[in-house]
């Protein structure tokens, strides 16, 4: 039996003309290297037009609101953690999306292989973006369609099941774990600078993915 092809979920903003036109051509241009998509403005629940579904049904504005809303919290909790293989994040704008970081976030706790896209020169901290959406993409955003298509191409045909990113995540997740306990343990007692940045130029040496991070910020 021919095995389907991997599924994309297309996180990003949806709230004018142009945000949906960008988010079709990311669509667009997975499936036209032979991937399924999931596009909410396509394929999801419009709140306004169910939530009127529900009230001609008799149920009160208010109950239908919370009903759809449910809807559309769980759908988006099915397709990012069990229906898709991968998400990939439009993180333009002056700040990202908050659906679209929420979505990511959980795409990334599970172990899916998650690709930001950033065209967007706008940065919240002189010229870097916010660490905790970032840091959810190893700190590497693409900055074209193009790019973003090959990130996932070659996550995707990496040959690691889904298992292994689990394992790997769990691995990232542990090492992060343990640099912030060390942090918080200077914090509690000194607060004194020198000793943060002792910490993390010596997890900087020790720890293959923070190399990975400063390679992908050209620190190296």
């Amino acid at each position: 039996m021919q095995e389907k092809p991997a599924r994309v979920y297309c996180a990003g903003p949806l709230f004018t003309v142009k945000e949906k036109e960008e988010m079709a051509e990311i669509a667009h241009a997975l499936e036209a290297e032979g991937f399924n998509t999931f596009l909410p403005q396509r394929d999801g629940l419009e709140h306004s037009k169910c939530t009127e579904h529900l009230i001609n049904k008799g149920i009160h504005v208010r109950d239908a609101g919370i009903l759809i809303s449910q809807a559309i919290f769980a759908l988006d909790v099915f397709q990012v953690l069990i229906g898709c293989n991968a998400l990939v994040a439009n993180l333009n704008g002056r700040v990202p999306d908050e659906g679209t970081v929420s979505e990511a976030a959980m795409a990334w706790s599970r172990g899916k292989i998650v690709v930001g896209y950033k065209a967007d020169n706008r940065t919240a901290f002189n010229g870097q973006d916010n660490p905790l959406v970032t840091g959810l993409f190893n700190f590497k955003l693409y900055n074209t369609i193009d790019d973003v298509v090959n990130a996932v191409v070659e996550k995707l045909n990496s040959g690691k099941d889904s298992y292994q990113f689990v394992i790997e995540r769990e691995n990232e997740i542990s090492t992060l774990i343990s640099l912030g306990s060390d942090i918080w343990t200077v914090l509690e007692k000194k607060r004194h600078i020198e000793n943060i940045t002792e910490i993390i130029v010596n997890y900087n040496r020790s720890n293959a993915r923070i190399a990975n991070i400063e390679q992908n910020m050209g620190v190296i």
